[in-house]
């Protein structure tokens, strides 16, 4: 597909403002989806766009004029947790096409009129019957990917039991799933996810979806190696807003790893690596679940502390004083946003050389890369970081002038408005 007259379309977007649907299932800060999403949300309105939202119910969302017709709420993991015959139909007929879903998503239609539908994080919770709606419509769709769902049933390349890299699906042969066990460690919630994959191949979902957008270019290449079409797919980073650049050159000395302590996000390794480099200070803010949340203050070492989950000011703050961010996940990152924020602030990042990882941090460059799951590795770095202040500065100088010039909200716009272009135009022929 060729790209649309971009100076003609920005003249047409500038006379008449676009109704932008956005999907996501939550609605509400729990993740970079929804980080994105509203991030979104806000760019577009400020280019005088209208937009509204569709989601699932959930006792954490932010007020909306539409809640009424978001889809009712469902939890896998309470169901996964009682198993029994009424449950596993539940989730079989949720996960794969919800009526409700549809029946809702078409009064929403009716109500917003949109020009095009972003979707966002939707499929197993609001389902791909939404999709058929809106193509029946003949409403334009996008689709931005958040993880590697569309390619791997665990939806990041990993058996959650190992913590072992794994594509044996990959060219559509999802029942490996079932047979590796890789959603954690259960047979019937693996059997699940390949069948869900299964599923949306066997109703041709994708194909019915305008375009694909990737933050990252390696989930761009893991598509293309699935089977989509490249030139369905398309590399768009991430944006962050203005308000969160800033220079803080200015430090306290410490790391500090930001997120999910899980062991999908290398918190085992380096918990380990923070034993080895004794002389390292090392902060840790995120939410953490059991066992390990009991297990936590008796296995960090003294050099390291755990500042609990933070949110606003505390994490700006906790940012901008810190040496360097510390990213050592075992999995296939997307872009996170915990580096993006990091690059905004001005800090290079330590992380492992993995999936959408390496592309962030240039090496030397913009931060430092260990190879993944190594503690001794990753130890090394840590230690280098707090013995070499003034080229970790340097390189977040670097940092930031690449968000700056990758991922403001000024490039995203541009570039998010031609390919809006593209499926409009192609909708229209």
């Amino acid at each position: 597909m060729i790209l649309a007259n971009t100076h003609d379309w920005m003249t047409f977007e500038m006379k008449n403002p676009l109704n932008i649907l956005l999907v996501n299932t939550r609605h509400f800060y729990g993740g970079g989806d929804s980080t994105y999403t509203f991030n979104l949300a806000g760019l577009l309105s400020s280019h005088g766009h209208e937009t509204a939202f569709f989601a699932m119910q959930d006792d954490r969302n932010i007020p909306d004029p539409n809640a009424e017709l978001f889809v009712s709420p469902i939890e896998f993991r309470e169901l996964n947790q009682h198993k029994n015959l009424a449950n596993g139909v539940r989730v079989l007929t949720r996960t794969i096409y919800s009526t409700e879903a549809r029946r809702k998503f078409a009064a929403l239609l009716d109500r917003f009129s949109p020009d095009i539908i972003h979707l966002q994080n939707f499929l197993l919770h609001i389902t791909a019957s939404i999709v058929f709606e809106a193509r029946q419509r003949g409403i334009p769709m996008i689709w931005t990917l958040h993880d590697y769902g569309l390619a791997c049933p665990n939806a990041h390349f990993l058996i959650d039991r190992t913590g072992e890299i794994c594509e044996a699906c990959q060219g559509g042969h999802f029942y490996q799933a079932a047979f590796k066990r890789c959603k954690k460690d259960s047979l019937a919630a693996s059997s699940m996810a390949a069948f869900v994959a299964y599923s949306n191949r066997w109703m041709s979902v994708f194909p019915k979806v305008d375009a694909f957008l990737t933050p990252s270019r390696f989930l761009k290449k893991k598509l293309v190696e699935n089977g989509f079409d490249e030139n369905q797919v398309h590399h768009l980073p991430l944006f962050l807003p203005r308000k969160n650049f800033s220079e803080a050159e200015d430090d306290q000395g410490y790391l500090l790893f930001l997120g999910r302590l899980e062991a999908i996000k290398g918190i085992d390794v380096l918990i380990e690596a923070a034993r080895r480099a004794k002389e390292v200070p090392l902060l840790i803010a995120g939410s953490v679940s059991e066992p390990l949340a009991s297990r936590l203050p008796t296995i960090l070492p003294k050099n390291a502390k755990y500042v609990g989950l933070k949110h606003g000011q505390e994490l700006a703050d906790l940012t901008h004083n810190s040496l360097a961010i510390v990213l050592p996940s075992i999995c296939y990152e997307n872009q996170p946003f915990s580096i993006l924020e990091a690059f905004a602030s001005g800090k290079p990042v330590i992380a492992s050389d993995l999936g959408g990882m390496t592309e962030l941090v240039a090496h030397r460059e913009r931060g430092l890369l260990v190879e993944p799951g190594n503690p001794d590795a990753l130890a090394d770095a840590m230690y280098w970081a707090v013995t070499n202040r003034t080229l970790m500065k340097v390189m977040g100088r670097n940092a930031r002038q690449y968000a700056l010039e990758n991922h403001s909200p000024e490039t995203h716009y541009q570039s998010l408005m031609d390919i809006y272009s593209q499926v409009c135009s192609a909708t229209v022929e």
